[in-house]
């Protein structure tokens, strides 16, 4: 039955909508990778944090409180003749397993990294950088990358420190610590009544925090509670009285002072991204400029362009009508696959130029397959309405497979790849993405309609044969 398929042309509008909304929303918030723009690129050695004096000691008593609990348990009157001990001269010397894991250092595991790496991207993400790419290389390093970032003593200052936060007692005992912290923000606020407004970062509890917060402040009033990050003292204010409803807020000082707001700024994305599970060394740490540049970025634009009229070119003079229809199928699919790659917030860099000059080559070798299936068709002798319903109906399967079987391999890279891989990978599945969506609904679409209203036509024109 011959009939024009009018939603095929509601789904290409729709995609149209989305694409024209992403471009225009996104249009001067383009991100470059490291190669095209420059930035930070940090090297760190990661190896496992080692106990405190203070946390060694309390572990111990806690061994010894249960160690004489089991003793006290296991001692019963005796009521039978017992054997006594064989005596020996021998010293026994028998190290176990327990001694062994205990002499043997911790090691590093995968889990830790990616925690560490988890970590790092919040703390960075937090200062308004987003395209950090931060890998894992080997068994104890981690790869940073901050593209359009330039200020490397910052970056190293948000990377390095654990953020491990604690509140303590004039005694020195722990009252309340960053494990049961909820969330970190940076804000101002006025700390006294008629003050000026300061740069402060407000803490949120969690249940149990709160309830250890409100019991210490309680224990504690008209004392003074110590606030320290890692083994730095931020302040230590009097407790004037008990504080129940969880809220605690780390002041600063000075509105005005543009080191506050910014140690402020810092200290709530460093709480906020959580404490690090590994000590970073760094062994590597430059500014490095970009690759590319600002002229080669110019020039890729004009290459695409270029190279996109003169496929347009090609097809017109090979496939003349239906090569016109293929031309404007390829400006169609730069469009929507510009769009799909703005809304994915996609990082364009030199490994994501190469996928879009791979799909590019896709794009057009699909309208290749349907055009070459329909002149074959046409031959036998059937009309142009079947020629083109068997043409795609042959023809796409084999686009639809080929194209599959792509989109799969892309999937396993991007799952395993590092992070400049992912790019590629996923640059390269929007681009097969595009293609399909332009072959399938724009170019089967108009060749339909054609088809459709004009039975009989101009078969020079399409470079048809009988």
């Amino acid at each position: 039955m011959k009939r024009i398929k009018w939603e095929q042309l509601v789904i290409l509008l729709l995609a149209i909508g989305l694409a024209f909304l992403s471009i225009y929303s996104y249009r001067n918030d383009v991100r470059y990778g490291l190669d095209l723009q420059g930035g930070v690129h940090l090297v760190l050695h990661a190896e496992p944090i080692e106990k405190t004096a203070e946390e060694t000691a309390t572990e111990e008593k806690k061994e010894t409180t249960e160690t004489t609990e089991t003793k006290e348990t296991s001692e019963t009157p005796a009521t039978e003749e017992t054997t006594p001990p064989p005596t020996t001269t021998e010293t026994d010397n028998t190290v176990t397993n327990e001694d062994m894991e205990a002499l043997e250092p911790k090691k590093l595991t995968v889990e830790d990294l990616e925690k560490a790496r988890s970590v790092l991207e919040k703390r960075i993400n937090s200062l308004g950088v987003s395209e950090t790419s931060i890998s894992i290389q080997g068994n104890d390093r981690l790869i940073v990358d901050i593209p359009g970032f330039s200020d490397i003593d910052q970056a190293k200052k948000i990377i390095g420190k654990l953020a491990v936060l604690t509140f303590k007692d004039e005694a020195g005992s722990v009252i309340v610590d960053g494990k049961d912290l909820k969330n970190a923000s940076f804000a101002f606020q006025a700390v006294k009544d008629g003050g000026t407004r300061e740069p402060v970062v407000q803490l949120e509890w969690n249940a149990a925090g709160k309830k250890k917060f409100a019991d210490g402040t309680a224990a504690n009033v008209g004392k003074t509670i110590k606030i320290f990050l890692d083994e730095e003292e931020l302040m230590a204010p009097t407790v004037n009285e008990a504080i129940t409803d969880g809220n605690a807020v780390i002041t600063f000082g000075g509105a005005k002072n543009e080191d506050a707001i910014r140690s402020a700024q810092e200290t709530a994305a460093l709480l906020r991204g959580g404490s690090l599970p590994l000590k970073l060394t760094f062994l590597e740490e430059r500014i490095v400029g970009p690759s590319l540049g600002k002229d080669t970025i110019n020039n890729t634009k004009i290459g695409a362009i270029v190279a996109i009229l003169a496929v347009m070119l090609y097809m017109i003079i090979c496939y003349k009508m239906f090569g016109v229809i293929g031309a404007f199928a390829l400006l169609l699919y730069a469009f929507l696959y510009l769009g799909f790659l703005l809304a994915i917030r996609s990082v364009f860099s030199l490994p994501a130029i190469g996928a879009a000059i791979l799909s590019i080559g896709g794009a057009v070798d699909s309208n290749v397959i349907v055009f070459e299936r329909i002149k074959e068709d046409y031959k036998t002798g059937r009309t142009l309405f079947s020629s083109v319903s068997s043409g795609f109906a042959h023809g796409w399967t084999a686009i639809f497979d080929s194209n599959f079987a792509m989109i799969l391999a892309m999937i396993v890279l991007w799952s395993l790849g590092t992070p400049t891989i992912k790019g590629f990978a996923i640059t390269l599945i929007s681009g097969i993405v595009a293609a399909l969506i332009t072959s399938y609904f724009f170019t089967r679409f108009i060749l339909n309609v054609i088809a459709i209203t004009n039975p009989k036509i101009n078969e020079k024109l399409f470079g048809l044969k009988r």
